[in-house]
């Protein structure tokens, strides 16, 4: 009797535990898979610190997914397609019969059209829609979050839990550790233990990414990527030889690579015939399998280019304010100076062009700087400003330039990086600066 007892007593247990309690019980059950579907313009960058932040709480890295495709036109048929093989490719690999999906902006779009079909949405456990389409019932009956940034609050999914945050922009509402809580919850059915992004032991972190081409996110084909090791007070290299090298194809992909959290790096793209990407990223504090390096060969022509200036481009999933009243304590807008000159301003980067990507160069090379209005084609373009900087070069780029934001409030900070001062007729420099206050590595107390 006592072991029939005690098999109804498991049973009937096993029935009253919510998912979260089941997955906890059993050592072999593992969360749904999850993949991210970005917008416009976009990439794995709007998801690299929400992959990151998952990982802090324990979710493992090898059931994070992000469907990247080409935004380079308007139409999406391409992108509906090609869903059906990566949920397949993603069902198989992790041995799972459903996959949850959070999607932005644009990826809404391509979302709603891809559960329209009922036997694609019997692949979808749960949704999350950031900042894009309504409905008016969840999408494919797909249970389904809506998260709202700023914009009209009377937006909705009908039939579905909706979270607003007025005070986020298009992209920070996605990014933002106060929306992580929300969906994390939703999805997991259980609080995060920590909405931030946790240190890791700095020789313990691995970089892994692709090397692409904006907005087509295909791989730099052909192209050489070498990762070197800095000097953080001037950018300069501490050797000659990289740390890391790896010939880029079709896919882009590129690691996993052993860095320092913390450390500054350079991740350096050559290819012949064309101009020299040198990308500069904050230290890695934490594991990042989501890191992009970009290249926009679509603006290339619009770039003024020269050996007697740098060009600079500063990029943040946090969009880039420079038209806010300041309130009395803390400061409702960004800076963002390169050189000692604060390129954002109210012309440069107004809120409602969710600037996330600042270009600046020397316009007609006269040695002349003027912010007074942003430069085309960047001003008619989403999330894209350009700002006419004179950042003198020198010829063997062995001077510093100094990239410093100060993040507006909450959770402001300054944070710089030194660059060398390339000239732009040969080079170009990207700084990627996180959406978050990086908090460097401490060792437990006992």
């Amino acid at each position: 009797m006592l072991p029939r007892l005690a098999l109804a007593l498991a049973a009937s247990l096993a029935l009253c535990m919510t998912p979260a309690a089941a997955m906890a019980a059993g050592k072999d059950e593992l969360p749904t898979p999850l993949i991210f579907v970005h917008g416009g313009s976009g990439s794995a960058q709007q998801f690299e610190t929400n992959a990151m932040r998952l990982s802090s709480n324990g979710f493992k890295k090898s059931r994070i997914f992000v469907y990247e495709y080409s935004t380079l036109g308007s139409n999406n048929d391409a992108a509906i397609a090609d869903l059906d093989g990566f949920i397949a490719d993603v069902k198989e690999d992790t041995d799972s019969e459903q996959v949850d999906i959070l999607a932005h902006s644009r990826g809404t779009t391509v979302m709603h059209a891809y559960l329209s079909t009922p036997e694609r949405a019997e692949s979808v456990r749960r949704y999350v829609n950031f900042d894009g389409r309504t409905a008016e019932t969840p999408p494919g009956a797909v249970p389904t979050l809506a998260v709202w940034g700023e914009g009209d609050q009377e937006r909705e999914i009908a039939g579905a839990e909706n979270v607003y945050f007025p005070d986020k922009a298009h992209t920070e509402v996605t990014t933002s550790q106060e929306a992580f809580k929300d969906w994390y919850e939703f999805l997991l059915d259980r609080k995060p233990k920590t909405t931030k992004v946790v240190p890791e032991k700095p020789k313990k972190v691995t970089v892994k990414g692709r090397a692409l081409i904006f907005p087509n996110n295909t791989g730099i084909d052909g192209a050489t990527l070498r990762v070197y090791a800095l000097d953080s007070e001037t950018g300069q290299r501490d050797s000659n030889a990289p740390v890391y090298e790896k010939a880029i194809d079709a896919t882009g992909e590129f690691g996993p690579i052993d860095v320092n959290g913390r450390r500054h790096y350079e991740f350096e793209v050559s290819q012949e015939g064309q101009t020299t990407i040198h990308n500069y990223p904050e230290p890695f504090e934490r594991d990042n399998h989501f890191y992009r390096v970009l290249s926009p060969p679509v603006l290339a022509p619009f770039i003024e280019r020269s050996p007697g200036h740098v060009s600079v481009t500063v990029t943040r999933m946090r969009e880039f304010w420079g038209d806010q009243s300041p309130s009395t304590s803390t400061s409702a807008n960004d800076e963002l100076e390169i050189g000692g000159v604060n390129v954002i301003n109210a012309a440069i980067s107004p809120r409602s062009r969710r600037v996330l990507a600042v270009f600046t160069f020397d316009k007609n090379s006269d040695g002349v700087t003027d912010l007074s209005e942003p430069l085309a084609p960047f001003s008619g373009i989403s999330f894209l400003t350009a700002a006419d900087l004179f950042t003198p070069a020198s010829p063997d780029a062995n001077g510093t330039v100094a990239v410093t934001e100060t993040m507006r409030s909450p959770h402001g900070h300054t944070q710089t990086t030194h660059v060398p001062d390339w000239p732009s007729d040969e080079h170009s420099v990207s700084v990627y600066f996180k959406d978050y206050d990086a908090k460097a590595f401490k060792k437990p107390k006992k």
